[in-house]
């Protein structure tokens, strides 16, 4: 007899951004079809019981960086990405996101975007996807009579419905006219504008100053950003924003004078949005200096380096965990940039680089010799590629450092890392809910309290191509048991059930946060060109 319903979970609490309660969720034909009290379990062709774990909607990873490269100091030499579309979806899967965005890179020489993306795409096709994806444009050349021609069509032929402009590194980084010319074209279309706010001359200027004193080491990364150099950079980009009236979403913020600045504008009624990741709620520069590894002077702290960095010390960490449940932050995202530490395209580029740490070195520069070129060198922190691997971490640490301690409700953990993604990115309904009917049957299913035992994490637990974890060492007491992606379980109890032929290319609708929100915000004409729409 032909059964109703592809798969019935039972028995579990099924949260949403709204609510949560035991209810039982049929899945047909890839799509949320019922939920219910008691779903008899004879109508399905596969049950799970969930036991009295969480049920929710599966992870919307907004912040990804997977098959890119990136330039990384002098000689024209590039750092790349640890992770392609097949590995970073992977481990995506394996932590309980069923779909992420990440970026398609304009270099200063490229004039057209149209064909950036088609690069890309054709590397994700290429490569395969265990889970969902779509893209954000990177714009680093903002030609006027380019964007004008071609973000229509990024829009209208590929769903494409979001940017990201930079305010540092010389080879990304665009002038306050240049960020407003983009602003400008993308409020025209709804597109959403992402911002990267760190202060590129104040970095410039204090690391040279550094470099003068000979404090190069990678524990001086953190040094030649403090928080201020964020916090500056965010109050001006808003000024510009406000300006032309187009709202912004500024990503990875990781200091507590930026989320004040954030949290001002927002109260005062302009809709200005913002994300964090665990890099800031978890590290601090005393792990960039030793906390972390056997020394100051050790270039493993290498391994920690991100832009940007994280606070100076735990009270920023207190402030944005108050910012994840007041709502200053509208996601949490991975930024999962992961370049390998034993990869002359990756983390060794800070020795390579530095002609002071291979002075002398007769080893050939190629991976089957890096361990021996990196043995005893300090290198340069200005050469470090600067990101982190936290694509398969990212859920779990949230839930069993925020959700598990009190921190944040299972309601508010919904809506950071599925829901309002989704909607801040022309995915809503389709994901990051439990609509029947509308809504893709994406779903990651806990282990009931107490079904596992503790255990401290390792970079084996993984299932990303990099060759480390920020987060070794720590203690974790829950873990997706399973990820479902359309009604396919492709994650089960520590074991892959899913193949890279099963995730597909998501084209978004505009924001369903940003412009109906900037339509209602006040005006004042000390702050807004209110004459530009007249």
């Amino acid at each position: 007899m032909t059964k109703q319903f592809n798969l019935v979970i039972k028995n579990g609490i099924v949260v949403t951004s709204g609510d949560s309660g035991p209810l039982d969720i049929a899945i047909k034909e890839g799509k949320i079809a019922y939920l219910a009290a008691d779903i008899d379990a004879n109508l399905a062709e596969k049950v799970i019981d969930a036991e009295g774990g969480y049920v929710m909607p599966g992870g919307v990873d907004a912040h990804v960086h997977v098959a890119q490269d990136f330039p990384s100091g002098a000689n024209g030499v590039s750092a790349q990405c640890a992770d392609n579309f097949e590995s970073g979806s992977r481990s995506a899967v394996c932590g309980g996101t069923t779909t992420f965005l990440s970026f398609a890179h304009q270099n200063r020489c490229d004039p057209s975007i149209l064909e950036v993306v088609e690069a890309y795409d054709k590397l994700a096709k290429e490569s395969g996807s265990y889970c969902d994806y779509g893209y954000h444009v990177i714009i680093t050349q903002p030609d006027i009579e380019m964007l004008q021609r071609e973000l229509p069509v990024l829009v209208k032929n590929w769903g494409i419905t979001s940017c990201k402009l930079f305010m540092t590194y010389a080879a990304l980084q665009l002038r306050d006219n240049e960020l407003l010319d983009v602003m400008f074209e993308a409020r025209k279309l709804a597109i959403t504008t992402m911002i990267h706010a760190e202060n590129g001359d104040i970095i410039s200027w204090l690391t040279d100053k550094l470099q003068e004193k000979g404090m190069v080491e990678p524990r001086f990364h953190a040094q030649s950003r403090p928080p201020v150099v964020e916090m500056e950079a965010t109050s001006r980009a808003i000024v510009l924003a406000e300006m032309i009236q187009n709202p912004v979403l500024f990503v990875h913020v990781g200091s507590a004078s930026a989320a004040e600045v954030i949290r001002s504008t927002q109260t005062r009624g302009f809709p200005i949005y913002a994300e964090t990741c665990p890099q800031y709620l978890h590290l601090t520069w005393e792990d960039l200096a030793s906390k972390k590894f056997h020394s100051p002077q050790c270039f493993e702290n290498a391994k920690l380096i991100c832009s940007p960095p994280p606070g100076p010390d735990n009270t920023d960490q207190e402030l944005l965990w108050t910012g994840l449940r007041n709502g200053t932050f509208t996601i949490y995202s991975s930024d999962h940039c992961a370049f390998r530490y034993h990869d002359v395209r990756g983390k060794a580029l800070g020795i390579i680089q530095h002609k002071e740490s291979i002075e002398g070195s007769t080893c050939p520069i190629d991976d089957d010799h890096v361990h021996e070129i990196m043995h005893g060198k300090t290198g340069n922190f200005k050469y470090i590629p600067n990101g982190c691997p936290g694509l398969e971490t990212r859920l779990p640490l949230l839930f069993n450092y925020g959700l598990a301690q009190g921190r944040i409700t299972a309601e508010r953990f919904v809506e950071l890392t599925s829901t309002a993604p989704a909607k801040l990115y022309g995915l809503y309904p389709k994901k990051g809910a439990l609509m029947p009917g509308l809504s893709d049957a994406d779903l990651v299913i806990w282990y009931p309290e107490g079904h596992i035992k503790p255990f401290s994490l390792t970079n084996d637990h993984l299932h990303h191509d990099a060759d480390y974890s920020p987060y070794e060492g720590m203690e974790f007491k829950n873990w997706p048991r399973y990820t479902i992606l359309r009604g396919k379980v492709v994650w089960a109890e520590g074991e892959l059930l899913g193949s890279k032929t099963d995730g597909q290319y998501q084209k978004r609708k505009p924001s369903q946060l940003t412009m109906s929100a900037v339509k209602t915000a006040r005006t004042d004409r000390r702050r807004v060109a209110t004459w530009l729409y007249q």
